[in-house]
């Protein structure tokens, strides 16, 4: 901007000021429209240097006390200078469909009409992105542009954004998925956030009890087998004894080798007892046998010490006194 367009846009603004609507102006003090004055002319002094954030500030500030359409105007010249398309075009748009009175200065109706233009000229060179997924519900995927949120609605839809880089990324389910684009004016693209399939989750692995190892077990089998064999001889033995001492009372009282006794009171008891003790010896001393004997070849069958683990040692004992197992656990 020249000195003279400058001192043509100062002199309008403070003349848009000056002349503001009757409506407004009774509800603003003096000191308020000077304040309003002086930060036009500063924010308009800015854009003219090219500092056009610095200039927006100010003219945001005199919009605030004063909403002239001149300054308006400018502020959106401002958000145009640095690249913010979207909000130049609505600031453009904001302006020209503001409401004159017909007293409203030819300034004033010149700023609305200047509005209306820059809004149409803006409008095409908007750049518009489209942002898809793939892989994932696109309903419930967390989509932001630039760190800001994107309504679900408009997953898939083309959306104007300003020119320059931009930061895509989606989430959803855990993953996240992120991708860069630039874009220049009036450029219209679309991309897709792709989600990788989930892995398999592995199956569930149910650990499996650990039982005893084959030769403990076998050794624990061979031991109780020659213990409940073991007990039933002495069983047997015990029982053997005490029906051989029955079968020599009653033979003292009379009877025949063959236990043939008389019918009296004495034999009648010792008969009672001996029958019911002589039926015990042999089915105690077979089964008892053969526990133990197989109890014996069980444990001469374990596995070598050298192939397990552990230096237990043992060994059963029978003898007229009773029976058991000794050794080294």
């Amino acid at each position: 901007m020249n000195a003279r367009s400058r001192a043509l846009g100062t002199a309008l603004i403070a003349l848009a000021l000056a002349l503001a609507a009757p409506a407004r102006a009774a509800d603003v003090d003096p000191a308020t429209v000077n304040a309003a004055r002086a930060l036009a002319e500063e924010g308009l002094a800015l854009y003219d240097k090219g500092e056009y954030e610095a200039a927006l500030d100010k003219l945001g500030r005199a919009d605030e006390l004063i909403q002239a359409p001149t300054i308006g105007l400018y502020a959106a010249r401002s958000l145009e200078r640095l690249g913010r398309l979207i909000e130049a075009s609505e600031r453009y748009l904001q302006v020209s469909r503001m409401q004159l009175d017909a007293s409203a200065s030819d300034v004033f109706k010149a700023a609305v009409a200047d509005a209306e233009k820059a809004y149409n000229d803006l409008k095409p060179r908007i750049p518009k992105l489209a942002v898809a997924v793939r892989g994932a519900p696109e309903r419930e995927v967390q989509l932001t542009i630039d760190g800001k949120p994107v309504p679900p609605a408009l997953v898939g839809v083309s959306r104007p954004v300003d020119p320059g880089k931009h930061v895509v990324e989606g989430a959803w389910a855990g993953r996240v998925v992120r991708q860069e684009i630039a874009l220049s004016e009036r450029n219209e693209t679309a991309v897709t956030l792709e989600f990788p399939a989930a892995p398999p989750k592995p199956p569930a692995v149910v650990p499996r009890r650990a039982g005893p190892a084959p030769h403990t077990a076998q050794r624990v089998f061979g031991w109780t087998a020659v213990g409940a064999g073991a007990a039933g001889l002495v069983a047997g033995g015990i029982t053997f004894g005490v029906a051989s001492a029955l079968r020599g009372d009653l033979i003292g009282l009379g009877c025949t080798e063959r236990v043939e006794c008389p019918d009296t009171p004495q034999t009648r008891d010792k008969l009672g007892s001996y029958n019911s003790v002589r039926l015990v010896p042999a089915p105690a001393l077979i089964v008892g046998g053969v526990l133990a004997a197989g109890g014996v070849v069980l444990l001469l069958t374990v596995p070598p010490a050298s192939s397990r683990s552990g230096g237990a040692a043992a060994h059963a004992w029978i003898s007229p006194w009773g029976a058991g197992i000794a050794g080294v656990f």
